[in-house]
C-alpha cells in the first residue's frame, strides 16, 4: 500500500494494494482527500488534487484522477460512475424521541 493523502476521514475502508498519493512529480502537494465512510477496493488507485465524497464507493483496481461525489460508486480505468449508494449509508438517521 501506498498512502500519501492530503487527509483521511472516519470510517474509512483501504483494502489490500491501494495506492494514493501525487498525480505527477511535477506538483508534490496534490493528494488526494478520502472523506468519511470511503470504501476504497483492492488495487485501486486514487491519485492527484482530487476529493472522495463521504461514503462514495471506489471498485477494484479502479483508477480514479477526478473528484468522486458522496455517494457515488465508480469503477473502471479510468473511473467513471456505475451507481449510486442508497442514501441511508450516506446520511445516517436519528431516531427521534418516543
Amino acid at each position: 500500500m501506498i498512502l500519501g493523502a492530503r487527509s483521511i476521514g472516519s470510517d474509512v475502508i483501504l483494502r489490500q494494494n491501494t495506492t494514493l498519493g501525487i498525480n505527477s512529480p511535477r506538483d508534490l502537494n496534490a493528494k488526494p482527500i478520502i472523506s468519511d465512510g470511503v470504501q476504497v477496493g483492492a488495487g485501486a488507485v486514487i491519485v492527484g488534487n482530487i476529493t472522495i465524497g463521504k461514503g462514495a464507493i471506489v471498485g477494484a483496481n479502479a483508477v480514479v484522477t477526478r473528484d468522486v461525489a458522496p455517494g457515488t460508486i465508480v469503477g473502471g480505468v479510468p473511473a467513471k460512475v456505475i451507481g449510486t449508494v442508497a442514501k441511508a449509508d450516506v446520511e445516517p438517521t436519528l431516531e427521534k424521541d418516543a
